[in-house]
């Protein structure tokens, strides 16, 4: 989790605090972020034109769930009174579903708000 705490940055991992920093460090980031963005990114410059062969994350498909494709669970972020909230007008998008892909999860399990994400690049779907 980061979250902003009146003149610091704060990160903490499960329940362990890590550290924190001056917010001065951040001053693009005024008094909060305006979007938070979930996910995986490659590149694809399609040498011999053809898409890339590198895996995003796992390389496993998100339809093939826990414990092959790479996932988020209970994502949260933390609202101006330090409030953990689940995240509001989420859409996913992806820019080719033949390479990689994404499935949101279920809400009111124990995962929370989650989704599942990841894929091969190239494949027979996927030249």
């Amino acid at each position: 989790m980061i979250w902003k705490d009146g003149d610091y940055w704060w990160l903490q991992i499960n329940k362990e605090l890590v550290g924190y920093w001056p917010a001065k460090l951040f001053s693009s980031l005024g008094k909060g972020a305006t979007e938070v963005l979930w996910g995986g990114e490659i590149v694809n410059e399609k040498t011999g034109g053809k898409h890339t062969s590198t895996d995003m994350e796992s390389g496993h498909f998100a339809d093939e769930g826990h414990r092959k494709a790479s996932y988020f669970r209970n994502i949260m972020t933390v609202d101006k009174t330090n409030t953990l909230r689940e995240p509001q007008g989420v859409y996913p998008t992806i820019t080719n579903d033949n390479c990689y892909n994404i499935k949101e999860g279920r809400n009111g399990t124990s995962w929370g708000f989650n989704f599942f994400y990841g894929g091969p690049g190239l494949n027979a779907k996927c030249p």
